[in-house]
């Protein structure tokens, strides 16, 4: 019996991931930017709130979670128009879009990180991404480099916004929307994520 428990206390130290990092919120930035079909474009930020990242013994990333505080989300470009500003942050909070005090968070979690042949610091990033309650599959390119004390990652994702039930404003749901009024149905999220010790 002993020995059994030996074998299986080594079976798991040889499966245990080998480091550990906590996302540093103040160095981290989520940036977003979305548009109509005539072309404007709005931009903005919304913060990290927790989140780890885990490594295996080659030093390759093998796991995260990350978590997004959404009632954080913030406006960039109507900065000089604080009452348009409120106006856009309180729509994009609201139940049209990101119903952010019945779902105050996104989480998103690694399940595959792949790297791109020939090159030591481009990966295809697979994992669940869960927004105003619903949870999709999202495969996004990333850069990530990592070493004993940190891990680094940039990537840029282009979210499919109707898979997660963002209708509001979709040319391709509600035909009688003139051009002005139409949504683009994705959406950009620009991550840079940096996670210590």
């Amino acid at each position: 019996m002993k020995k059994l428990f030996i074998m299986a206390m080594a079976l798991v130290s040889t499966t245990a991931f080998a480091e550990s990092f906590k996302i540093d919120t103040g160095a981290s930035t989520i940036l977003w930017k979305a548009g109509k079909k005539i072309g404007t474009f709005h931009n903005g930020s919304i913060k990290f709130k927790t989140g780890t990242v885990d490594t295996d013994k080659s030093g390759s990333v093998s796991a995260a979670k990350i978590v997004v505080d959404m009632k954080t989300i913030a406006n960039e470009d109507l900065k000089e128009k604080a009452e348009y500003q409120k106006k856009l942050v309180d729509h994009l909070s609201s139940s049209d879009f990101f119903d952010v005090e019945k779902h105050p968070e996104s989480t998103f979690e690694i399940t595959s990180v792949t790297p791109k042949a020939g090159s030591k610091d481009e990966f295809t990033v697979k994992g669940k991404f869960t927004m105003i309650g619903n949870t999709q599959d999202i495969e996004f390119p990333a850069k990530i480099s990592a070493d004993k004390s940190s891990v680094k990652g940039t990537a840029t994702i282009v979210v499919e916004r109707l898979k997660w039930g963002l209708k509001y404003g979709s040319g391709s749901l509600f035909k009688s929307l003139t051009a002005d009024k139409i949504i683009n149905d994705t959406f950009e999220l620009s991550l840079s994520v940096v996670a210590k010790k």
